[in-house]
C-alpha cells in the first residue's frame, strides 16, 4: 500500500480552508487584499527610500547636483527608516520580512555615515571648566540683526563676555537683490564702543573681535580676484571671501581662530523648475566654490603649527561628505556638547514668518554651525545658545585652553 505525499505549504501561502467549509465573507477578504497591497507597497518605499539613501551618500559632496539630495535634515534620514521598519510590523508573509530588512539597511546606513547624533553626550561628564579658560563665540549675524536691531544683537554679544568673537554676514543686505544686493557696514566706532579694549580684523563678511592681540591676519582659500577679476568689489568678496584667520597673541602662545561661513548650497528661490534659470550652471558653481573653500581650509590648518580654533556657519549638516577633510585635519568638539542631538538652524529666517508660526519658535532641524580643534587646543565646555529671536541661528559658545 503507498501512502499519498503530504503536500508542503510554503509560510507566505495561505493555508487551505478544510473541505466544506464557508468562504471567507466579503469584508475579510477586502483585509486580506488590503493587507496584501499594503505590504507591497511598504516594500517598495523602503527599496526606494533605501537606493536614495544609498546614492545620495555615494555623490554627496562629490557631484554638484548632490547639493539638492543633501537638503533633506539627518534626523529625517533616521527617522524615514525608522518609521518604515515600525510600519514593517504590520505587514504578512514574506513582505514583512523584507521590509524590515531594506529599512534596517537604511538605518544602519544613517546611524554609520552621519547621524548628527552626539553619542559621547549620554555617558561624558564635562566636569569643572577650568579656571583661566578662554571663552570663545561664534555667530551666524543673520545679516548683522537685520530683521531686528543691530544694537540687541552687541547687547547680546556683549552678555557673554567673550574673549573672543567669531562673527558671520557682518554686512548689509537689501532683499530682493539675491546675491548684489550685499554691501559694506563702516561701523567701526560702533563696535569700539561696544567692544572697548579688544582688536579687530575683517575679511568681506567676516568680522573677528579679540581681547587679545592680533599678531597676523591670512587670506585663506581661493579668495575674490581669481573669480571676478583684480579688484572685486563688496558684493563679490561677500560671494568669495569665507574663511578669516587671524593669529592671536595668549599669554605669550599663539592661537590660530579660523572664523568660517562657507557658501551655501543652494537658495530656494532658484529652484523654481519652470523657469528659464539655468540649475544645473548655478549648483556647478555653488559646488566649485564650496569645493574650493573646503580645500584651502583644511589645507592651511594642516600646515599651521600653532593650536587652532575653526568655528563658524560650514552650510553643511552631519550627513554631508564635505566636512570629511577637514575631519582629517582637526578634531570635532561636538563631543564636548551636553545634548544628544546639537542643532543649531532653522529652515528660514524669523522675518519670513508670522509671529505665532510654528517655525517662528526655537525649533531648529538642522546643524549647519560646527566647530574644531587642533594643535593640542581642548574644549571643556560647547554649547549652543538661543539668540532670542535675532538670529536663523543659534549661538556656539566654546570654554577651552591651549
Amino acid at each position: 500500500m503507498s501512502i499519498a505525499p503530504t503536500p508542503v505549504r510554503t509560510p507566505s501561502e495561505p493555508a487551505a480552508a478544510p473541505p466544506g467549509a464557508p468562504a471567507p465573507g466579503r469584508a475579510r477578504r477586502i483585509a486580506r487584499g488590503l493587507r496584501l497591497q499594503y505590504g507591497r507597497a511598504l516594500v517598495a518605499a523602503a527599496a526606494l527610500w533605501l537606493v536614495y539613501a544609498v546614492v545620495r551618500w555615494l555623490v554627496s559632496g562629490r557631484w554638484h547636483w548632490s547639493l539638492v539630495l543633501d537638503v533633506v535634515p539627518p534626523l529625517f534620514l533616521l527617522g524615514a527608516p525608522l518609521l518604515l521598519l515600525a510600519a514593517s510590523a504590520a505587514a504578512c508573509g514574506r513582505r514583512r520580512p523584507a521590509a524590515a530588512a531594506l529599512s534596517g539597511a537604511a538605518l544602519a546606513l544613517a546611524l554609520a555615515t552621519g547621524s548628527g547624533l552626539n553619542w559621547p553626550a549620554l555617558w561624558r561628564e564635562p566636569g569643572p571648566v577650568p579656571a583661566g579658560a578662554l571663552r570663545v563665540v561664534s555667530l551666524n549675524t543673520q545679516y548683522w540683526a537685520m530683521a531686528t536691531d543691530s544694537d540687541r544683537l552687541l547687547a547680546l554679544l556683549r552678555a557673554r563676555d567673550a574673549d573672543v568673537y567669531l562673527l558671520q554676514e557682518h554686512v548689509g543686505w537689501t532683499p530682493g537683490l539675491g546675491e548684489d544686493g550685499y554691501w559694506r557696514l563702516d561701523d567701526d566706532a560702533a563696535l569700539r564702543r561696544a567692544f572697548p579694549g579688544y582688536h579687530l580684523a575683517r575679511r568681506g563678511e567676516l568680522l573677528t573681535v579679540s581681547r587679545f592681540p592680533i599678531v597676523a591676519q591670512y587670506p585663506v582659500g581661493p579668495g575674490p580676484a581669481l573669480t571676478f577679476g583684480e579688484k572685486p568689489d563688496f558684493g563679490q568678496e561677500f560671494a568669495r571671501e569665507k574663511v578669516l584667520r587671524t593669529d592671536l597673541d595668549v599669554g605669550g602662545r599663539v592661537l590660530s581662530t579660523y572664523n568660517v561661513h562657507v557658501t551655501v548650497p543652494l537658495a530656494l528661490d532658484n529652484l523654481d523648475p519652470f523657469s528659464d534659470f539655468d540649475h544645473d550652471r548655478y549648483l556647478r558653481r555653488k559646488h566649485a566654490w564650496r569645493q574650493a573653500e573646503f580645500a584651502g581650509l583644511e589645507k592651511d590648518v594642516a600646515a599651521n603649527d600653532h593650536p587652532v580654533l575653526i568655528a563658524g556657519d560650514f552650510n553643511a549638516t552631519a550627513s554631508m561628505r564635505s566636512l570629511d577633510g577637514l575631519r582629517d585635519v582637526a578634531e570635532d568638539a561636538t563631543p564636548a556638547n551636553p545634548a544628544f542631538l546639537p542643532l543649531s538652524w532653522k529652515f528660514a529666517s524669523l522675518g519670513e514668518f508670522g509671529e505665532d508660526a510654528l517655525f517662528n519658535r526655537d525649533l531648529p532641524f538642522f546643524r549647519m554651525d560646527w566647530a574644531f580643534t587642533g594643535g593640542g587646543t581642548t574644549v571643556h565646555r560647547y554649547d549652543f545658545l538661543p539668540t532670542d529671536g535675532i538670529s536663523e541661528h543659534r549661538m556656539q559658545e566654546l570654554r577651552l585652553t591651549l
